[in-house]
This record gives structure tokens, sequence and C-alpha cells, in this order.
């Protein structure tokens, strides 16, 4: 069975390495306490190296946490186009990164269907969320770790870059060192 680091390490490796804005995990319930306070643990050593770790919602079967590069997160959300986009979903033009994430968690909460803006926190193309929203999932050119409807080059070239981050973090986990000698500093 893997732990919650190994967990983490290999979905979330490219958030983690600093290449990618934020990686979302479902992690079992059954980890609850066990991932509350691995949360509270990875927060307190890796905020200062600019990784966060955010807990958007729980319920029965598992607990979504995202993780993610404060600064790159906050210089892409508030890009003009990408604000104005959040803002047709209700996103006002908020003092900081942390009310965006608690209105994300709210829709989360308590739609009834999930809200794919979360592409745009995750750092998807902006290009790439709308008309994923727009058709539905369907129609796309490529899929990998997101469904692609516009650059498709440039889509292929990322995901082979965090495939091959997954897969070393995955065996540097495996060899025994630790998430945190995984973690990479990103200016703040």
């Amino acid at each position: 069975m893997e732990s919650i680091e190994q967990i983490i390490g290999y979905h979330c490796a490219p958030a983690i390495r600093g290449i990618k804005v934020a990686n979302l995990v479902a992690l079992p319930q059954h980890l609850g306490a066990k991932m509350v306070e691995k949360t509270h643990e990875y927060n307190d050593k890796f905020n200062q190296k600019g990784l966060f770790f955010y807990e958007l919602c729980h319920c029965d079967k598992r607990k979504l946490l995202l993780v993610f590069r404060e600064r790159m997160l906050e210089d892409y959300l508030r890009q003009p186009e990408v604000l104005a986009f959040l803002q047709n979903y209700g996103y006002e033009s908020y003092e900081t990164l942390a009310d965006w994430l608690l209105y994300l968690r709210d829709r989360i909460e308590m739609s009834d269907v999930f809200p794919h803006e979360i592409g745009v926190f995750l750092g998807y193309p902006l290009e790439d969320v709308k008309a994923f929203i727009q058709f539905r999932g369907a129609g796309y050119k490529v899929c990998g770790d997101w469904k692609v409807y516009g650059n498709q080059a440039s889509a292929m070239h990322a995901f082979h870059c965090f495939r091959m981050c997954r897969d070393y973090c995955h065996a540097q986990l495996n060899k025994g060192k630790s998430l945190e000698s995984l973690v990479a500093v990103t200016a703040c």
C-alpha cells in the first residue's frame, strides 16, 4: 500500500518540482486524520519554498488536495483574460489567492456540477478550459493531463515533461528519498 508521501509525490510531482502551477490529487477518505496531519506538516516544511497544500473538499470516499506553487498560481490567475474568465463564474477581484481558493472550495461543495473552471487553477491553457466547458469534454484534439483543444504541440511537450517528472519522483521515492528532497525551490 502506498503512503501519502508516495501518492502525493507521484501525482503532484510537476508542482513539487516547480514545472507546473498546480496538481490535484484525490486521496482515499480512510487517510482522513493522517492526511490533515501531513498537510499541516508539508505546509510547515514547504511554504517557505513556495509550495502549498490546500484541501479543496472531502466527501464520503475521498479528499481533493490541491498542491500548488503560490506565486506561479497567483501570477496565472491575475492575467487579465484569466481574471475576466473567472469573474464570469462569480470570482471577484479578491485581494488574496486564499480568497479565490475559498470561493473555489465553496463552488465545489455547493455545486451540483463540478466547477470545471478549476482547470485554470491547475494552470491549464485558458483556451482549453473554455473549450472543455463549451463542448462538455467532447471534440478535443488530444487527451493527456487535460483535454487539449488548442495548441496540441505545446500540450504534448508539457505532457512529456510532466510524465518524466512523475517517473523521476516515483523512482526517487521508491529508492527511499524523502518528498522534501524532491521539492524544488522557486523564486517567491
